[in-house]
């Protein structure tokens, strides 16, 4: 989009009558609404947007990104079921304020008047029951990105129900994004073991739970955080299962351009609840073939396409889910997961009577800013229906790729979080 200059734009003003946007009645409302919760100072985005001086030397990036869809974060497109809870993302008329208030020359306004606070995107926790945090701190030693897995040990030693989840990184700055994993029964012994094997605090890890070794075990997801968000409780009064001697494996995505990025020692905070109305489980849909190392994705390739339509419910058995599923089961929210290769995901709904659904799409992946989309009504699988899992990659290195945690190979899951 090109912008009017100051000249222009102010013969616009003048011919039309109408006063151009200012900061104060126009644009801090929107900023403060959905963008200083990461771009603040001290925060982890790389500029501050909390002040007039502030936001005004960033005046034409936050048109270029927000124009362009890259900000706020949030990869979905509108889907066939209702929408998603908790979008932060900006209409059209509020894109159109702060492209009309740069073109404007960035009219600071009075401060003593500001205007209308935008209705907030709901989140956060009712209260916090369980706070567990990284047993010691951890200065990144990977720079710009490094990947490293904490154990956290699940104290309660009766079956309890996670309810909502929230992340408090010790140092904002370098905590880019988090991803929780469950790992119980008699696994639960290994992320330890893999922790004292490694002379820093934590292990390395990238994708999940394992580092560079073998799945051993299925992978449970928890949740993904992402720093700005107050943190989420599950919808619809549903709850999480966490059963006594869990190991709770914390995976932090650390990235800075500092030299010295400094330490952290992230802690995350739990609702919980000994019953719910709904019990809730994350439930791997993804095709075997692929573990097995069918999902070639060639060197110097773009547009591979790896599709996989079924059932899924035998698979939901075999990799470890808790829900019985035999009449069906409910789509409460998905998270997608590739890694970097990842181009664009799709995930539908193929109805018994021939109909389909669009569950959930991200026409741009990125593997940075994973997170979980939460449907505003939980969608029904019932028997006879399939689901349809699309991702298509893009390798432009010389080696090929295929199925694996490291960071040169790929994935394709979607994890539903389910009810029964």
């Amino acid at each position: 989009m090109r912008l009017l200059s100051v000249a222009t734009a102010a013969a616009v003003v003048l011919a039309c009558g109408t006063p151009p946007p200012t900061f104060h009645q126009d644009v801090r409302p929107i900023l403060e609404g959905r963008c200083v919760n990461c771009h603040v100072s001290g925060g982890v985005g790389p500029f501050a947007l909390d002040s007039y001086a502030t936001a005004k030397a960033m005046g034409p990036a936050l048109v270029d990104s927000t124009q362009k869809g890259r900000m706020p974060p949030w990869l979905a497109t509108g889907n066939d079921t209702g929408g998603f809870l908790r979008d932060p993302s900006l209409t059209a008329e509020q894109k159109d304020v702060l492209a009309k208030w740069v073109a404007a020359g960035m009219p600071e306004g009075d401060a003593k008047k500001p205007g209308a606070a935008l209705e907030p995107i709901a989140g956060g926790l009712e209260r916090v029951d369980l706070t567990l945090q990284m047993p010691e701190p951890y200065t990144p030693r990977t720079l710009p990105d490094d990947y490293r897995c904490f154990v956290l040990r699940w104290p309660k030693e009766t079956p309890t129900y996670v309810t909502g989840i929230n992340g408090v990184p010790g140092n904002a700055k370098i905590v880019h994004h988090v991803a929780l994993y469950l790992v119980d029964g008699e696994v639960a012994r290994y992320p330890p073991q893999w922790d004292a094997e490694d002379a820093v605090p934590g292990y390395e890890c990238f994708g999940g739970p394992f580092g560079n070794r073998p799945q051993q075990f299925p992978v449970k997801l928890l949740t993904a955080w992402l720093p700005g968000s107050q943190g989420q409780t599950f919808p619809r009064g549903g709850g999480v299962l966490i059963p006594p001697g869990s190991t709770v494996v914390l995976q932090m995505h650390y990235s800075s351009l500092e030299a010295s990025p400094g330490a952290d020692q992230t802690a995350m905070q739990f609702s919980l609840a000994d019953t719910v109305s709904r019990r809730l489980a994350y439930q791997p849909f993804l095709k075997f073939d692929w573990i097995a190392g069918q999902m070639e994705i060639p060197a110097n390739s773009t547009d591979v396409v790896h599709e996989h339509r079924a059932d899924p419910r035998p698979n939901f058995g075999l990799l470890g889910s808790s829900l019985d599923t035999t009449r069906g089961f409910n789509l409460e929210a998905v998270m997608f997961h590739m890694h970097t290769k990842g181009r664009r995901g799709e995930l539908w709904l193929h109805k018994a009577d021939k109909t389909r659904q669009k569950v959930l799409e991200i026409p741009r992946w990125d593997f940075h800013w994973q997170q979980e989309y939460q449907l505003a009504q939980p969608v029904r699988f019932s028997p006879g229906d399939e689901l349809r899992l699309r991702c298509v990659f893009e390798n432009t290195g010389t080696k090929a790729s295929n199925w694996g945690e490291n960071s040169d190979e790929e994935m394709c899951v979607a994890n539903i979080l389910s009810s029964e």
